[in-house]
């Protein structure tokens, strides 16, 4: 992990501009890194990744709602905490505010009301946030606005579209990757199972919501190995049958992420492209492994 770190730290010795700082940012850090080239991208990056972040905050001043949605997207598992401001004045009255603790501002530069350019001039004029990384995010990649940025005092940016990859090295950079304080359902839940959920559905009875689990793990588990082969069968007839079976399943236990997953798979058969199955050959036995692996931390636990 640490190579992967350092890998997108690239030094700024010769690249001179305004701010000028020269170590990664963290917690004993009076200055954030400071940079004007790309972000490596870390390889084979997916969004179960982005959990080593977990516990941090995002705001993201944006006021394109494809691109607040990808940025959700991304990070919905993660446990990082995303705040969306639609333009400048939004996001300084969230910083005015200070509800959640910022690790880092991710700026757009063209934007109605106030653009990124103005609200990084007013977030620099208060010394308060002298720590605070803005990393900006945007369409230019001609240099004369991300130099403009620079010289405003963002930090360091990345280009849009975005590329998950290069995202993950960002976040190595500015974000502490020590687990923060979460609790253990809530970090099940993260992971695709809302025991909270699951407990509601069983009327408030755990025992009953237990004994939901163990009967679910008793008859799937051994599907982790059956789908493959089912796959590369072409049995159509099994997939349709498991996939609906333990599609109710899944929804009584509160096991959204697998569940949404075998929707997908049906949604294949009912619309007549079977030629797609063969993406879920390796996708479906690693959550269903995962899965399983989380009700029996939770059946463990005391």
């Amino acid at each position: 992990m640490e190579q992967r770190a350092n890998a997108g730290r690239i030094h700024t010795d010769e690249v001179p501009f305004k701010r000028e700082y020269t170590m990664p940012y963290s917690k004993t850090t009076a200055l954030p890194y400071t940079s004007n080239e790309d972000f490596e991208e870390s390889e084979n990056i997916h969004s179960d990744d982005f959990i080593l972040f977990k516990g941090s905050h995002i705001l993201f001043v944006e006021d394109n709602v494809i691109n607040q949605k990808i940025l959700q997207s991304i990070l919905k598992k993660s446990g990082v905490g995303i705040t969306i401001a639609n333009h400048g004045e939004e996001a300084l009255d969230i910083l005015a505010k200070q509800e959640n603790p910022i690790d880092l501002i991710l700026m757009d530069i063209a934007m109605p009301i106030m653009d990124g350019y103005e609200t990084t001039r007013q977030i620099r004029k208060d010394p308060t946030f002298d720590s605070m990384p803005i990393m900006t995010f945007t369409a230019f990649t001609q240099g004369k606005e991300i130099k403009k940025m620079f010289d405003i005092g963002a930090n360091s940016h990345i280009t849009k579209p975005l590329k998950i990859g290069q995202l993950y090295t960002a976040f190595l950079t500015y974000l502490p990757t020590e687990q923060r304080a979460v609790s253990f359902l809530e970090e099940l839940k993260i992971d695709g199972l809302d025991i909270r959920y699951g407990i509601a559905l069983a009327n408030g009875n755990e025992d009953r919501y237990k004994d939901s689990l163990y009967d679910f793990v008793l008859h799937y588990k051994e599907t982790i190995h059956s789908m493959p082969k089912w796959i590369d069968k072409g049995n159509a007839k099994r997939i349709m049958t498991s996939c609906t079976q333990m599609g109710i399943a899944l929804n009584h236990i509160g096991a959204y992420e697998l569940e949404n997953l075998v929707f997908r798979m049906k949604k294949i058969y009912l619309y007549k492209t079977e030629h797609r199955i063969e993406e879920f050959r390796e996708q479906f036995p690693l959550k269903l492994k995962k899965l399983v692996h989380n009700i029996e931390r939770y059946l463990s636990a005391e």
